[in-house]
């Protein structure tokens, strides 16, 4: 298994534990405190869990080599993991905004505040110092799994600092509707990150081509050549961490084969400077002028 591959596999481990750590916690300071904001961020650990391992899981499968059914590799196993994680958060942030409704509906008083804001500096802590492991593991692999068990744990280091600032407030007035509403304030920010995670995984699942950015940095990379005439029919896609790269260059057709593969090859080599572990598939075609499908320079 490659460095790259074994930081993955270390970083989900590690949110696993780090989840149940958590998790334990704030079972305790929701019995203590009977907040529906305790609760809302208790939920979103208990779904922590269930996505570390399932990225755990996805992790040690996508990671696996091409082989003989899967000559693509196995990195959608990423994408699917992702998927899923997100339709829990969406779930999770309906469900605590409906609590957060029936205790506005039904207010009752807070109890066991101090203990509730404890647990939720604990947490602050212990997550912190999971996302900066996160972190320097994703900048090392790219790998969307690990981005996204860092963007739920970011949320979660978000919504811990809110519930402690909820509990506080709610106790310095002494009012029964503080919590709730910043109950659903964390929900909202729920739903918007699981949209964010669920459309781009949805799109990698359905092959969605390069987003703008990296359609540009293709662009420069073929066209830095001073021989390419122009190129087309390109095809690009997402697997996982994973890029698929296939177009055609336009070369000067006079060209002898050993130097059309040699410029390929140059190419090629470009683009996996800028997309690491990309799959490339380079096909020369003679220079047509009139070629619709061309793209010049």
């Amino acid at each position: 298994m490659s460095t790259g591959s074994s930081l993955i596999i270390r970083a989900t481990f590690a949110s696993i534990i780090t989840a149940c750590m958590i998790l334990l916690a704030k079972i305790a300071a929701w019995y203590e405190t009977d907040s529906p904001a305790v609760l809302g961020t208790m939920l979103d650990s208990f779904l922590d869990i269930a996505a570390s391992c399932i990225n755990f899981s996805a992790a040690k499968y996508a990671l696996q080599p091409p082989d003989e059914e899967h000559p693509f590799g196995h990195g959608k196993a990423e994408d699917l993991a992702v998927f899923t994680q997100s339709s829990f958060f969406g779930m999770s942030g309906v469900f605590i905004i409906i609590v957060a409704i029936k205790k506005i509906l039904h207010p009752v008083s807070l109890q066991g505040v101090d203990f509730g804001i404890a647990v939720m500096a604990f947490s602050i802590v212990v997550t912190t110092l999971l996302l900066i492991y996160q972190t320097y593991v994703y900048k090392s692999t790219g790998s969307t799994i690990v981005k996204a068990d860092r963007f739920h744990y970011s949320i979660d280091l978000i919504t811990n600092i809110v519930v402690i600032a909820s509990l506080y407030l709610a106790d310095f007035f002494d009012s029964k509707f503080i919590d709730p509403f910043f109950a659903i304030l964390i929900a909202v920010y729920i739903l918007y990150g699981a949209a964010q995670l669920f459309i781009r995984a949805f799109n990698n699942l359905l092959d969605h081509e390069f987003n703008d950015d990296d359609k540009k940095k293709l662009h420069e990379i073929i066209l830095s050549h001073n021989a390419i005439k122009g190129y087309h029919a390109v095809k690009t896609r997402y697997a996982g961490r994973q890029h698929f790269i296939q177009f055609h260059l336009e070369l000067d057709g006079k060209m002898s084969l050993n130097q059309a593969h040699k410029i390929a090859d140059e190419i090629e080599e470009k683009i996996l400077l800028k997309f690491k572990d990309a799959q490339v598939i380079i096909h020369q075609d003679p220079a047509r002028l009139n070629d619709t499908r061309k793209i010049s320079k």
